[in-house]
């Protein structure tokens, strides 16, 4: 799964699938709709603001990668826009399981490192 893909080549704060999981929690609770999903230029920065939040509260901290580098996350090779639209409808249909799937990926990631 692309999600999955995404997941495994990330370092211990994943900040892009927690932003990710912030545009389908947004989506869910109607600020955005299955159609934004579709155009990324609708959401690309403020879904930025929404990690950021998140991060700051999970993590103490932000993302200080580059401009470039976390925009990449909207290119082919990543999570695209029509991939987007496809977690958005899965999200919605099921009552957030993916935000909740991204976030349980982001706990056991967490513990991991907390172990060592």
């Amino acid at each position: 799964m692309t999600l999955d893909k995404l997941i495994s080549k990330q370092r211990v704060h994943l900040y892009k699938p927690i932003q990710i999981a912030e545009i389908l929690y947004h989506t869910r609770n109607k600020e955005l709709t299955i159609n934004d999903l579709q155009n990324s230029q609708l959401y690309r920065n403020t879904s930025k603001k929404w990690r950021d939040e998140i991060t700051k509260r999970l993590l103490g901290q932000v993302s200080t990668s580059s401009q470039k580098f976390q925009d990449n996350l909207f290119e082919e090779n990543a999570i695209p826009a029509r991939i987007i639209g496809i977690l958005g409808v899965e999200n919605n249909m099921y009552d957030g399981v993916v935000e909740r799937y991204i976030y349980q990926q982001f706990r056991e990631r967490q513990k991991r490192v907390l172990s060592l």
